[in-house]
C-alpha cells in the first residue's frame, strides 16, 4: 500500500472589480509583470500557502451588476476570501451615461468598413465633444452634486456582502480607491472629490455592517508606503503601475495569511 502525505487544502480567493483588477497603466507589459490578483497568488505560494485565485474583471462594470452574477461566481464556488474593487467607475463621470461610454470605448467592436467609418467619423467625435463639455462643467459645478451615486454603490455592496456571507461566511476585503492621477484629473476635474465621497460612503457601510470578517483594505496606505516620491501610482490616471500591482499583491498576501492562520479548515 502506498503511503501518501495529505496535501493542505488550497485557499480559494475571488477577486472582483472593473478594469482596476485586470489592467495596468500601460498595455502590453512583459508577461512577468502581474496584476495584483496574480501577484497575490505568487506571494501566497512563495509563503508555502496553496491558493487558487480567480479574477473576474470587466471594464467599466458598475457595482449593481455584481448582484446579477453572484450566484454563479460566488455561490457555486464558495471562496474563502472575496476581494471587491468597486465604486471607482461610478466616480469618473459627472453626467455622461454609462452606456454611451461603454459604446464609445468598447473593446468588443467588430471589424468592417461601415463600422469603422461610424466609429471614426461619428461616434468618437461625438464622444470627445461631450467629454470636453463635461470637463468644462466639472470645473464649474459642484463635483459631488450627484450624491445618490455613492449611497447606491454602498447599498449594492452591502446587499452583495449579505449574499456572500450566506456562503460559509468568507473574509471580505473592500479595496479603497486611489485618487486619480494628473491625466485623469485633466479630463475629470471633479473625480478626486467624487472618489473621496465614495470612499467615505463605503467605509460607513463597512462600519454599519460591523463584522470583523468584512474589512477595508487600504491601497492608499500601500501606495504611500511603496511608491517612490515623484512617481505616480496610476501613471495613466486610473490604473495601478506594475510596481504598485506587485506591492498590493504582497500586502494582500500578508493580511490573508494572518487571517488564514486562524481558520481550522485551512490548517495542515
Amino acid at each position: 500500500m502506498w503511503m501518501t502525505t495529505p496535501l493542505p487544502l488550497p485557499m480559494r480567493i475571488l477577486v472582483k472589480g472593473a478594469s482596476t483588477v485586470v489592467a495596468m497603466s500601460e498595455w502590453g507589459r512583459p508577461r512577468e509583470e502581474f496584476t495584483f490578483p496574480r501577484a497575490l497568488q505568487a506571494a501566497l505560494l512563495e509563503a508555502g500557502r496553496p491558493a487558487e485565485v480567480r479574477t473576474i474583471g470587466v471594464a467599466s462594470e458598475r457595482t449593481k451588476s455584481t448582484l446579477l452574477h453572484w450566484e454563479s461566481e460566488i455561490l457555486a464556488w464558495s471562496p474563502d476570501v472575496v476581494i471587491l474593487v468597486y465604486g471607482h467607475y461610478e466616480a469618473i463621470h459627472l453626467f455622461l451615461p454609462w452606456w454611451l461610454e461603454r459604446h464609445a470605448n468598447s473593446l468588443r467592436g467588430r471589424p468592417g468598413p461601415v463600422r469603422a467609418a461610424y466609429r471614426k467619423h461619428l461616434l468618437r467625435p461625438a464622444w470627445m465633444a461631450l467629454a470636453k463639455l463635461q470637463s468644462r462643467l466639472d470645473r464649474r459645478l459642484n463635483s459631488t452634486v450627484r450624491r445618490s451615486r455613492p449611497r447606491r454603490v454602498a447599498a449594492d455592496l452591502e446587499r452583495l456582502i449579505q449574499h456572500i456571507q450566506s456562503v460559509n461566511h468568507p473574509l471580505v476585503l473592500l479595496v479603497d480607491l486611489l485618487a486619480p492621477g494628473p491625466r485623469a484629473r485633466s479630463w475629470f476635474p471633479g473625480m478626486a472629490e467624487r472618489l473621496e465621497v465614495m470612499n467615505q460612503a463605503i467605509a460607513a457601510m463597512v462600519a454599519r455592517v460591523d463584522d470583523p470578517e468584512v474589512r477595508i483594505f487600504h491601497v492608499v496606505d500601500v501606495a504611500d508606503r511603496t511608491v517612490p516620491q515623484g512617481e505616480e501610482p496610476t501613471p495613466d490616471g486610473f490604473h495601478y503601475s506594475p510596481m504598485l500591482h506587485r506591492e498590493i499583491g504582497r500586502a494582500l498576501g500578508e493580511e490573508i495569511l494572518a487571517w488564514s492562520a486562524k481558520q481550522p479548515h485551512l490548517q495542515d
